[in-house]
């Protein structure tokens, strides 16, 4: 590469090295506990680190190297050059600490570098500035990495320029076709999936540029099942499938896919139905979880636990709402991506939405907030529910708002309110809503709770809300005929050092129904997936499924479930995990069981996921 272009870009490769260092090093820290720290992950780390930052760093310096080409040669040095180069680098600086501030606010949130989260919540500018304002003090850290801009520019604007003149135009048209071959290539030929060399999640989160990491998801944060993942025969996983599924009361269609007719001997009941999908409540924030002697901060909770229908050992298959709303709606395992909420085609599914309204139900999704985050309700809006979100509220219906939407207390009071309307209609009604309160920046109204703010302030206000719910339904005369199902969505930071952290994947789900559902707890290990056809099954409808998940109360019961971090999709039972990951990978968890369990597994696993990546062509209705 000509010496001039080299030398004029080294300021910024050399300044972006350090402040990467400096940004490896803090993070290195704050995560000393969790990483491996073994010489192979070190070298691993770092490799991969200076790999992406030199790719990101490539592709940042393009409009400049097209600069320097332009620039005619009796102009370098002087006033003009001197002016835009400096303005340049004082951009590329501040945009540099910028991205770091911003990388390290999003692994405080999700423990991992940028990925198509950051390419989503890029979308819903609105949302996102707001509960960031919200939560951290932007406009002092905006104000500091201005000041650390004009000190860096200050103490090394003297190392921009150079004294050599300047090569002639085709020379440096020469020179500039090559580092444009070079970008090409780094396109082509490395790949983000590729890198994840490390056993280590964080060491494989901490070895991305963040930049680069970025660029990647908002180019490919829709990944292909058959393209990076294990394949086996099509009609093989089907009869694996359809050997799962088969019991007394099921009836499959043919032999080519799992649709399956589903009948009960019992008369079919037209209860009410009421699912309150509850933002980040970790199982762990239940009494029963926590250490002896912390503070309660689910006591209502607790009571419907004890009260109601208590499945003690639910897994959630994401750690986003909208895998949340995906398991709850369509019963299908967490596909390596994007949620099929957030993804084209998704209207007109079978799905929680289909099945109720084909048995006469009124079908409602409430939400506090704006649904157009995250598609919900076009998703739900096209899947059998009216849409009912903070925009179509009356103002005098919301008391206390954040960033994310009305309070919990205003949420639930527009579902009974909604309830109402269709009681007095003559028809059932199915309610689907999702909490808000429980997320940063857990603001809620003063004087409900005696906590003020944080995760546990937000836990307890959700919870008191939940509370404040049950006591006002009990009021109505819909209640008694009325199944109340509490499932969360996702846990509270699922995180660890392990591929996926099967624990931070546990969650509480609750069916209360006084007059309608004994008091029972189950501790079978049960999924997210299983929420629908279980209460399918309470309602003894005969229905058709394209479902994956089961009845977790029927006699033929097989306790497993699903579980996913981004590109890792896992498959969990009878105490052994396997993981899928891109290139055709796997791993098991524990290592030391038995190649024919190995075998089994995986062969399950398999069957399970690839069959549901034809989701397009499996659940349309």
């Amino acid at each position: 590469m000509n010496t001039y272009l080299v030398r004029r870009l080294l300021p910024f490769l050399v300044f972006t090295l350090i402040a990467g260092g400096i940004y490896l090093l803090c993070q290195t820290v704050n995560n000393f506990n969790v990483l491996d720290f073994s010489f192979t992950a070190i070298i691993k780390t770092l490799g991969v680190l200076l790999l992406t930052s030199l790719v990101a760093f490539l592709f940042s310096m393009t409009p400049f190297v097209l600069y320097l080409l332009i620039l005619p040669q009796s102009w370098v040095n002087q006033k003009f050059d001197k002016f835009f180069t400096i303005f340049s680098y004082s951009l590329f600086v501040f945009s540099t600490y910028f991205e770091l501030a911003a990388a390290w606010i999003f692994w405080d949130e999700f423990q991992s570098a940028f990925n198509f989260i950051a390419v989503d919540y890029l979308v819903y500018t609105n949302e996102v500035i707001a509960n960031i304002t919200e939560s951290y003090p932007v406009w002092s850290i905006i104000g500091t990495l201005i000041a650390l801009t004009f000190v860096t520019v200050y103490f090394t604007k003297r190392w921009l320029f150079i004294a050599a003149p300047a090569p002639k135009f085709f020379r440096r048209l020469f020179y500039t076709l090559i580092y444009a071959l070079i970008c090409v290539l780094a396109y082509h030929n490395i790949d983000m999936s590729n890198l994840e060399v490390n056993t280590n999640r964080f060491n494989n989160e901490l070895s991305k540029n963040g930049r680069y990491s970025l660029f990647s998801a908002y180019l490919k944060n829709e990944i292909s099942y058959s393209d990076f993942y294990i394949t086996h025969d099509p009609q093989t996983n089907i009869d694996i499938l359809q050997n799962k599924f088969q019991g007394n009361n099921v009836t499959f269609k043919n032999k080519t896919d799992i649709t399956r007719h589903i009948t009960s001997a019992r008369p079919e009941q037209k209860h009410n139905v009421i699912i309150v999908l509850m933002e980040s409540m970790s199982s762990k924030f239940l009494t029963e979880n926590r250490y002896p002697g912390l503070y309660k901060v689910t006591p209502n909770l607790d009571r419907l636990s004890q009260e109601g229908l208590f499945f003690s050992n639910t897994y959630a298959s994401g750690t986003r709402s909208v895998r949340g709303i995906e398991a709850v709606t369509l019963s299908v395992p967490p596909l390596p991506g994007q949620s099929i909420v957030r993804r084209p085609e998704n209207e007109n599914l079978h799905s929680l939405g289909s099945v109720f309204a084909s048995k006469g139900y009124d079908n409602k999704w409430i939400y506090g907030g704006y649904g157009y985050f995250d598609n919900m309700n076009y998703f739900l809006g096209n899947n059998g529910f009216q849409v009912i979100d903070r925009g179509t509220w009356n103002k005098d219906e919301i008391t206390f708002a954040n960033a994310w939407g009305a309070s919990d207390e205003d949420t639930f009071a527009k579902v009974i309110k909604e309830a109402d309307k269709s009681y007095d209609s003559g028809k059932p009604f199915l309610t689907f809503l999702l909490t808000i309160s429980n997320h940063r920046p857990y603001t809620y109204p003063d004087g409900k709770i005696d906590l003020k703010g944080g995760r546990e302030g937000g836990v307890k206000y959700a919870d008191y809300a939940i509370g404040e719910f049950i006591a006002q339904a009990k009021t109505k005369p819909w209640f008694d005929n009325t199944l109340f199902v509490f499932v969360a969505d996702h846990t509270a930071g699922a995180a660890g050092d392990e591929e996926i952290n099967l624990e931070d994947h546990h969650i509480p789900w609750i069916i209360y129904a006084p007059k309608l559902v004994k008091a029972q707890r189950i501790d079978t290990p049960v999924s997210q997936l299983d929420v629908l056809p279980t209460l399918l099954g309470l309602l003894n409808f005969d229905y058709e499924s394209h479902f994956y998940g089961q009845d977790a109360l029927a006699s033929n019961y097989e306790s497993r479930f699903f579980v996913s971090n981004f590109q890792k999709i896992g498959y969990v039972k009878d105490g052994i995990d396997v993981i899928l990951k891109p290139i055709k990978e796997h791993s098991f968890h524990p290592q030391d069981v038995s190649s024919q369990e190995q075998s089994e597994l995986l062969n399950e696993a398999v069957a399970f996921y690839q069959t549901a990546s034809d989701w397009k062509q499996n659940l349309k209705d």
